[in-house]
């Protein structure tokens, strides 16, 4: 199925070409940051229409995880990842040319279709391309590729559109969706058999509600800190970028770092470390005024994130080992869903209490994960121990 070359010299060599095209596709992705509330703005729309814009991604993300994912299962990664890039370059290559909101709020449309699409696709294809005995650490390093993407596109973005006008930052995100597209069709493709249709894709098997839910509760504590963080550094008198540099910095250094450490320490311990790592950064920044301490749980918050999502990706894929497309969106969704839920719930929090009550609330979510690792620790060994899981 692969030539002549050593199945190990492919298998390294396509992981870092998908890490390149991932890195490539999400600095597209990001690159959309800074323009688009300014563009739509500058187009006409009502503050209404610009925030029924930018939410629509959410909803769309929602629905179409499932979708990539049975379609990575049936049709092979390398597809879908074409597919998600195309539709990136068409959101993002159109964007400029219209101010219709009908037309624009379809083309946001296609740019949520391309992220989940592409990223759906990417870390099927590393759970297709890696030994499961090293699967977390690729999945940290691989997760790494969008870090740096967010560290350093949006500031790009901004100096771009300051020289060029607002136009450029949407060609930059163009030309860097093509090239992504077109560096993810030179991976060799993963062992693939094409999967047979198993119902409604919006459904996902009972053994993966546990480590979704799971996905969801630390996706409530991450939204705390990234949705959250501008209002934090506005009511507290700290630079909101300042937040997001050491956070980026320090979850690419985790996933660098504890990447091989999450393959021998088994799932529960990470999550417990995670959760406990992820609610003392909140707890502090429920209570941090200065920037030192603001800066100090920024960091602990990236420790936890960086070490229980590649756990979780890989305790997914483990669970449904023949479907890795359905395991990767099946991740996404609880952690989507967390992320939005969530947001809701500490928006509340944040009315009736203030900061202190956002961010007690968002480490009580995450804390509520630990009584799910006992459960989560016998699907691993189950997995482990059969081959195959137990419903």
């Amino acid at each position: 199925m692969f030539g002549v070359r050593p199945v190990a010299s492919i298998v390294r060599n396509g992981y870092w070409t998908a890490w390149a095209a991932t890195l490539l596709f999400f600095a597209g992705f990001y690159a959309l940051l800074v323009p688009l509330p300014s563009y739509l703005a500058a187009a006409g729309l009502p503050d209404w229409q610009i925030g029924l814009l930018l939410g629509a991604f959410g909803v769309a993300s929602l629905v179409g995880r499932p979708v990539a994912g049975a379609a990575v299962d049936r049709h092979g990664a390398r597809v879908v990842l074409l597919v998600g890039a195309a539709a990136l370059v068409i959101g993002a290559g159109a964007f400029p040319w219209t101010t219709n909101s009908v037309v624009l709020f379809a083309l946001r449309l296609l740019q949520a279709v391309g992220y989940v699409a592409f990223t759906t696709a990417g870390t099927a294809l590393v759970i297709a391309l890696t030994a499961p005995n090293e699967r977390g650490q690729r999945l940290a390093i691989f997760g790494a590729a969008a870090n740096v993407a967010i560290t350093a596109t949006p500031a790009l973005a901004s100096l771009l559109i300051a020289v060029a006008g607002l136009d450029a930052a949407f060609w930059l995100a163009t030309g860097l969706a093509l090239v992504a597209g077109a560096l993810a069709q030179t991976v060799a493709p993963a062992p693939h058999k094409s999967a047979p249709a198993a119902g409604n894709p919006l459904q996902f098997p009972r053994l993966l509600w546990l480590p979704m839910l799971a996905a969801g509760l630390f996706g409530a504590g991450f939204a705390a800190f990234f949705q959250f963080a501008p209002i934090l550094a506005e009511r507290r008198g700290v630079n909101a970028g300042l937040l997001y540099t050491v956070y980026g910095a320090s979850i690419i250094a985790t996933r660098v770092v504890s990447g091989s450490w999450l393959d021998r320490a088994g799932l529960r311990r990470v999550l417990v470390v995670s959760a406990l790592l992820m609610a003392t950064g909140l707890a502090l920044a429920a209570v941090g005024a200065e920037p030192v301490l603001l800066s100090v749980a920024a960091t602990v918050i990236a420790c936890g994130g960086g070490m229980f999502h590649p756990a979780l990706i890989a305790h997914h894929a483990a669970l449904l080992p023949q479907a890795p497309g359905r395991a990767s969106a099946a991740f996404y969704v609880g952690f989507d869903l967390g992320i939005g839920l969530g947001s809701w719930l500490l928006g509340f929090a944040l009315q009736l209490g203030g900061l202190v009550a956002l961010y007690a609330l968002a480490a009580l979510l995450t804390l509520a994960t630990l009584p799910l690792t006992p459960r989560l620790a016998q699907q691993q060994q189950a997995v482990s121990g059969t081959g195959q899981p137990r419903a």
